[in-house]
């Protein structure tokens, strides 16, 4: 497994109980990483313990956090928000967010289904402490295997902020992103759909390698090209869109009509 060092955030609206996890937490990945050389170099960092949905919150929107691992209480009897909520938030934050329940009450299970939270695991309070710990040992693997599995796959996705919410999008359905008639926005053309959010064709071009600039305002997936014209200067997709690209690009457009041709 890679080295890696894991954010675990805990929220329990009982003080006491949430620093109490949140040590037992850390014993456990050490445990964890002591039994097993496959997560010798799996760390836990503890980015947050916190007592309401406020607090997780507040910290989200000010640090952005992804790939994390968050332990919380079903029950934050403080406030109108429960778990269920700010498991909610957390998803819109991070998308690959491992959430883990660890509540009393067994009830509450069909309620986060319904909701499609997607919790990697439900931990009982009451469970007595070697069998709290070797849960917790099992489900922290688990959340770690997750995670490693996604650092290997990330790079097949698109990510971006659309307002306060990470939007993820395969980058096989990307056609292209082009500037938006709004300033300092992007408009982005996929095969389901389009969308607007902020950034620059430059940035862009230099943080996605299966992007190709064809233009200052323009780059494209070639993957996604059906068709070249070379004469005319563009490309077509398969929605029918035409895009154009400029001079000092027609030499890597006509490399790559070649490769079309010879793929066919």
């Amino acid at each position: 497994m890679s080295k890696l060092e894991y954010k675990v955030i805990v929220c329990d609206d009982d003080a006491s109980l949430a620093e109490s996890l949140a040590q037992r937490i850390v014993y456990a990945s050490e445990n964890l990483s002591d039994d097993n050389e496959n997560y010798r170099q799996s760390k836990v960092e503890l980015a947050l313990v916190a007592n309401s949905f406020e607090e997780v919150a507040g910290y989200l929107v000010a640090n952005e956090t992804t790939n994390a691992l968050y332990f919380l209480d079903i029950e934050l009897n403080k406030g109108i928000k429960t778990g269920v909520d700010l498991a909610e938030f957390v998803r819109s934050r991070d998308p690959n967010a491992q959430i883990i329940f660890v509540t009393a009450y067994d009830k509450y299970a069909p309620l986060t289904y319904r909701r499609r939270i997607g919790a990697i695991d439900y931990i009982n309070k009451e469970l007595p402490s070697a069998a709290f710990m070797q849960r917790l040992k099992e489900t922290l693997q688990a959340a770690f295997d997750n995670l490693d599995l996604l650092s290997h796959v990330n790079h097949q996705y698109f990510s971006y902020k659309c307002g306060r919410h990470l939007q993820r999008v395969s980058a096989s359905e990307i056609y292209y992103i082009e500037n938006s008639t709004m300033q300092h926005k992007v408009h982005l053309v996929a095969a389901n759909g389009d969308s607007e959010f902020k950034n620059n064709i430059s940035k862009l071009d230099e943080e996605n390698d299966f992007l190709l600039k064809v233009s200052q305002s323009c780059v494209i997936n070639p993957d996604n090209v059906v068709s070249v014209d070379l004469a005319k200067r563009y490309v077509t997709f398969p929605n029918g869109d035409i895009v154009y690209f400029s001079r000092d690009k027609k030499k890597q457009i006509a490399a790559l009509g070649e490769e079309q041709d010879q793929s066919r």
